[in-house]
C-alpha cells in the first residue's frame, strides 16, 4: 500500500524536472545550487515533496475506506 505514496512522490518529482521553475533550475535547464541567491534548491524541496505525497496518500486511504 505505502507503493502508493513512492508512485505519488515519483510523479510530483517527474513533473518538477519537466516543468522546471525557475527557483531551481537556470536559465539553460541546469539544477541551481544553494548561494545567497537562490535560497530553495531539491535539497529541501524533495523531503517536502515526500512529506506531501504521504499526507495525499493518507488522504486517498482515509476517503477510500468510507
Amino acid at each position: 500500500m505505502i507503493l502508493i505514496a513512492i508512485l505519488i512522490y515519483l510523479i510530483f518529482i517527474i513533473l518538477l524536472f519537466i516543468i522546471k521553475p525557475s527557483l531551481m533550475f537556470d536559465n539553460n535547464g541546469n539544477v541551481k545550487h544553494y548561494n545567497t541567491k537562490s535560497t530553495i534548491t531539491l535539497d529541501l524541496i524533495y523531503p517536502i515533496i515526500a512529506i506531501i505525497s504521504y499526507y495525499l496518500y493518507i488522504i486517498i486511504k482515509i476517503i477510500s475506506n468510507n
